[in-house]
């Protein structure tokens, strides 16, 4: 019978077990960061189609509002040049609008055209000191000629309309829903607002802040190397760690 000599050790091979936890944790952040990232690259494609459609828009002469519909499918970012009748006593202020780093409102109003009303982006003014008061502004009663572009709102699922009496102005509202000013005032309004870019008269309280990209696709295409790095870095990280464990 054979015997351990003292002061030797014994050897137990444990069984390499495979991590499922840690497998699973990683292959799930893994599957989102790549999906992060092919998600980056849609959007930098969506704003280089974007910008080379405004290029296009940009190259032909202003139109009237009205006059898009029938030369452009995507009427967004088609340069217009009209005059109207401001309705100076239906003005809008759109809340928690940020320019330069300071809260305010944009101004929007309908202006009469060609006898159809359509509703216009006047620009953005800073807000008073308390909430509980609004600006005070003046805006032009006689004919207005107004240089600018086409642009479409979006409905925010995230934003909540508080505003439940549109018959007081200016009325205060959280986002521009134009279907639902149309069933409130009973009105026509095309699915469009008109950016003003200048006018005569000029406006010189309002600040016209209209930017149709925000961001670059280049920097799309950054937060998309990102994500792509961070999927194989924590793939890689895995690997290190299961070799270390197996030994």
């Amino acid at each position: 019978m054979s015997k351990t000599p003292q002061g030797s050790r014994v050897h137990t091979i444990v069984p390499f077990k495979w991590p499922i936890l840690a497998s699973c944790v990683t292959l799930t952040a893994v599957v989102i960061m790549v999906f992060l990232g092919f998600w980056q690259l849609d959007r930098m494609e969506q704003k280089q189609h974007r910008l080379d459609s405004i290029a296009q828009k940009y190259a032909t002469a202003p139109m009237h509002p009205l006059d898009v519909a029938a030369q452009w499918q995507d009427i967004r970012d088609v340069p217009v040049s009209f005059r109207g009748q401001v309705q100076t006593g239906m003005m809008i202020l759109l809340d928690n609008q940020i320019t330069n780093g300071k809260t305010g409102y944009d101004v929007l109003v309908p202006v009469v055209t060609q006898g159809r009303a359509i509703l216009v982006n006047m620009g953005w003014m800073a807000a008073p000191a308390t909430r509980d008061e609004l600006p005070s502004l003046s805006l032009p009663t006689g004919e207005i000629q107004i240089d600018g572009v086409i642009t479409q709102p979006g409905l925010n699922p995230l934003i909540k309309e508080t505003q439940q009496q549109f018959d007081r102005f200016p009325l205060l509202v959280q986002q521009i829903d134009i279907p639902l000013l149309n069933q409130q005032w009973a009105t026509a309004l095309p699915d469009m607002v008109i950016e003003r870019l200048s006018s005569q008269p000029g406006l010189e309280q309002l600040v016209t802040n209209w930017q149709p990209v925000v961001m670059p696709p280049q920097k799309h295409l950054g937060y998309a190397i990102q994500w792509f790095g961070l999927a194989i870095a924590a793939v890689v990280i895995f690997i290190i760690v299961l070799i270390r464990r197996s030994k």
